[in-house]
């Protein structure tokens, strides 16, 4: 039997369980957490629902203040959703793969007849399938918190860490940071800089596509007749604005000038156009996303075990 074989397990689930005991402490940290929130955010929302509005007096926490608190869950939720990735990439860059590779302790397993492919394999699905679970638990947090306390409020679906942490994208962004930290541990070698080429890696997908998500679906159209009217509107994310002239030409915000007036008659200004995402555009933009991210998730796993394949068979 394999030493590091539990039981009856088979080669493959002996790696798996090495791995999963070799960061217990952390993973017992993450899933107590999450765990823990959400109980809180369960009876928070269980309190707030059942706590009639006009009670805001009588009650020693009034719903106002449920209310108060279900959004600071909201926050620091939405704000993982952000953050978890980065970290998640450089802990798969640098103690799961790196460190080993660095060390020399990846020996030590291939001589317990595990292969090498079958090792890094279980490098890479341990970790992916411990974040899956990880991200959808704090999706189902988020939106226990959230969905009472979404309207008239500044954490609409469209603010980028409400929309991170709504739907799959949480989830793919998991699964990419696995990849890039599996391909970056096995380019680098060194823990602690793999570990910072990983995150920032990771970093620099999610401000690319924070900064491009607006333009993954068609946008719609509206006017106003009042040039001066800006569209800020609670339920749509407004990607561009600008003057309308009486012919129907779409004109950038030409007339920054103290005579606006007469700026507006200048170029026969008749009111403001405006391209914007609807509510229902939420889930196409999710699903489109989710769907890029995984593709480079894909790629990058794929690079790494035709790299790791080049290197030690």
């Amino acid at each position: 039997m394999s030493a590091l074989s539990p039981g009856t397990g088979g080669i493959l689930r002996g790696a798996a369980w090495v791995v999963v005991r070799q960061h217990r402490t952390l993973l017992g940290v993450a899933a107590g957490a999450l765990v823990l929130s959400a109980a809180v955010a369960a009876g928070l929302r269980i309190w707030f629902e059942a706590t009639p509005p006009d009670d805001f007096d009588r009650n020693l926490f009034p719903r106002s203040d449920v209310r108060s608190a279900l959004l600071v869950i909201v926050e620091y939720a939405g704000l993982a959703a952000m953050l978890l990735p980065l970290l998640v990439a450089a802990a798969v860059a640098g103690p799961v793969v790196a460190r080993e590779l660095e060390s020399g302790t990846y020996k030590l397993a291939w001589s317990q007849s595990v292969t090498p492919l079958r090792w890094f394999a279980t490098k890479v699905t341990v970790p992916a399938v411990t974040v899956t679970a990880l991200m959808a638990a704090l999706i189902g947090v988020f939106r226990l918190a959230w969905e009472p306390v979404s309207t008239n409020t500044h954490l609409r679906w469209y603010s980028r860490h409400v929309f991170l942490a709504i739907g799959p994208t949480a989830i793919a962004y998991g699964l990419l940071a696995v990849a890039v930290g599996a391909l970056t541990g096995l380019l680098v070698r060194r823990t602690l800089a793999a570990m910072s080429v990983a995150g920032t890696v990771t970093g620099a997908v999610l401000l690319a596509m924070s900064s491009r998500w607006g333009s993954l679906w068609t946008t719609t159209t509206g006017t106003r007749t009042d040039p001066d009217s800006f569209p800020l509107m609670e339920d749509r994310l407004v990607t561009d604005t600008g003057l309308l002239t009486s012919s129907g030409e779409r004109l950038g915000d030409m007339c920054l000038v103290v005579d606006r007036p007469a700026c507006f008659a200048e170029h026969d200004i008749v009111g403001r156009w405006y391209d914007y995402h609807p509510a229902s555009h939420l889930w196409p933009l999710q699903l489109v996303e989710t769907g890029i991210v995984l593709t480079v998730a894909a790629v990058a796993a794929c690079a790494a075990f035709r790299i790791f394949r080049r290197r030690h068979g």
